[in-house]
């Protein structure tokens, strides 16, 4: 049986209300804040396609997708490709809220909060005093699934 690490290197994404935490490993590259393609054509929570690695991917806002909010572009706004484990798709953007901060998280750093979870949320947690969000990224990928690049 593998061994589980001690400890998971992480990031904590800026995002329009609480911070994302994720393992850096979800995270493919942070880009400067651009115009989608295409945008308003398909759901609301879509901005609309950008091209990245000369592939063309989905930005995505989260507050949209997980009816929590409207879309916000704050001064300091970033673009998060994020990688994807399952799907047509390999990887979608993200609008993030400014540059991520690095974190080396012990299962024990983190303690559950009893928080009523949005549909793209899978728990809020305490973080050395500050609350924390883990999206679903199951969720997230369902959702772009069915998207249409082409």
């Amino acid at each position: 049986m593998a061994k589980l690490p001690e400890d998971i290197a992480s990031l904590l994404m800026p995002m329009h209300g609480r911070p994302w935490l994720v393992p850096n490993i979800a995270v493919a590259e942070i880009v400067p804040l651009r115009q989608p393609d295409r945008p308003g054509h398909g759901p609301e929570w879509l901005l609309g396609w950008i091209s990245w690695r000369e592939e063309d991917i989905p930005l995505i806002s989260f507050e949209k997708l997980n009816d929590s909010g409207q879309v916000v572009i704050g001064n300091d706004a970033r673009i998060a490709v994020i990688n994807t484990v399952s799907g047509n798709t390999r990887f979608y953007a993200m609008v993030i809220q400014g540059i991520p901060r690095q974190a080396r998280i012990v299962k024990d750093d983190l303690v559950e909060e009893p928080v009523e979870t949005g549909p793209a949320e899978s728990m809020y947690v305490q973080l050395g005093g500050d609350l924390a969000v883990i999206p679903d990224l199951d969720a997230i990928e369902r959702a772009i699934q069915g998207l249409d690049g082409a």
